[in-house]
C-alpha cells in the first residue's frame, strides 16, 4: 500500500509541503523576472530568506563583477554594513563564499577563527552573531558571481533545517538570477539594435539631404553629440524625427564647415 510522504519537521528533513510551497514561491519570482526588471525580483529573493528560513534577521544578495563586489539587493542597512566590511577587508563568509564556490556557516562570528577581524567589527557595530553564506549557481558566461547572504543576532541561528531551506533558497535563487540576466542581456541586445538602425537612418539622411559620405555623415552626428552634450543615439533620433539635423547654439558656419564635400578630407 502506498504511503503519504513523511512531512514529520525533523534537524535535517524540513516538511515536503514547506518545501513545495518555497519552490512555487521562488517560481512566481523567477515568472516575474521575465517580464519586469531585475532589481524588484531580487529584493523580493533577500525578502523571501528572512521570511522562510528559521531564525533569519536580515538577508543580502552580492554580486561580483570583474574584480568588484557589490551587495545588489538587502533587507536592511545593516546587512548592507555587513557586507561593506567584509568587501573592505576582502575576506569574511559572504566574500569567501562567492570566491571558494562553497557554504558557509557560523555559529557566532565573534570567536569565528576564520574571519576573526570582520567577526569582532561586524559584532560590535550591528550585533551579528550566526551568518550562513552559499554561492548561487550561475551560468558561466552571465559574466558575474553570486552569493546569497543570511544573518542573525542570535547565536547558533541555523540549524540543518534553516540550512536545507537555505540551500533549496539558493539553488533556486540562482536559477532567478540566470533568467534576470539573460532577460537584461536580451533586452540590451534589443536596445542596440534599435539605436544602430536609428544611427544608419540619420546617416542616411544627411548623405541624401547634403550629398556627404557616409563617413562624413557619421562625422556630423558625432561633433553634434559632443557640442551639445547629447548622446549621439538621440541626436539620430531627432534627425529621423524631423529630417534634419538643428542645433541649438550651433554656428551656421561649424555646419556649413561639416557638410562640405571635403570636410572630412
Amino acid at each position: 500500500m502506498l504511503q503519504s510522504p513523511d512531512t514529520t519537521l525533523t534537524p535535517d528533513h524540513p516538511p515536503w509541503g514547506e518545501l513545495l510551497d518555497l519552490a512555487e514561491a521562488m517560481r512566481d519570482l523567477a515568472d516575474r523576472a521575465t517580464t519586469i526588471e531585475g532589481l524588484p525580483a531580487l529584493d523580493d529573493l533577500v525578502k523571501l530568506a528572512v521570511e522562510r528560513v528559521p531564525g533569519a534577521r536580515w538577508a543580502s544578495l552580492t554580486v561580483l563583477r570583474t574584480t568588484t563586489f557589490r551587495t545588489d539587493a538587502t533587507t536592511d542597512p545593516g546587512a548592507t554594513r555587513a557586507d561593506a566590511l567584509q568587501y573592505e577587508l576582502g575576506f569574511g563568509p559572504c566574500v569567501d563564499a562567492v570566491l571558494d564556490d562553497s557554504v558557509y556557516v557560523s555559529d557566532d562570528v565573534a570567536s569565528d577563527e576564520r574571519w576573526l577581524a570582520w567577526g569582532a567589527r561586524v559584532h560590535a557595530e550591528l550585533g551579528v552573531r550566526s551568518v550562513l553564506s552559499q554561492r548561487l549557481r550561475l551560468r558561466d558566461d552571465v559574466g558575474v558571481i553570486a552569493g546569497l547572504n543570511i544573518y542573525a543576532h542570535a547565536p547558533s541561528a541555523f540549524d540543518e533545517h534553516a540550512r536545507a531551506i537555505g540551500l533549496v533558497l539558493a539553488t533556486h535563487g540562482g536559477l532567478l538570477m540566470n533568467a534576470i540576466l539573460a532577460s537584461d542581456r536580451a533586452r540590451n541586445l534589443e536596445r542596440a539594435l534599435v539605436t544602430n538602425r536609428e544611427i544608419g537612418v540619420a546617416i542616411g539622411v544627411l548623405m541624401h539631404e547634403h550629398r556627404l559620405t557616409q563617413v562624413q555623415a557619421f562625422d556630423v552626428l558625432r561633433a553634434a553629440s559632443q557640442d551639445s552634450n547629447r548622446k549621439l543615439a538621440d541626436i539620430a533620433m531627432d534627425v529621423v524625427e524631423t529630417g534634419t539635423l538643428s542645433i541649438r547654439g550651433w554656428p551656421a558656419k561649424r555646419m556649413a564647415r561639416l557638410t562640405t564635400p571635403h570636410a572630412s578630407s
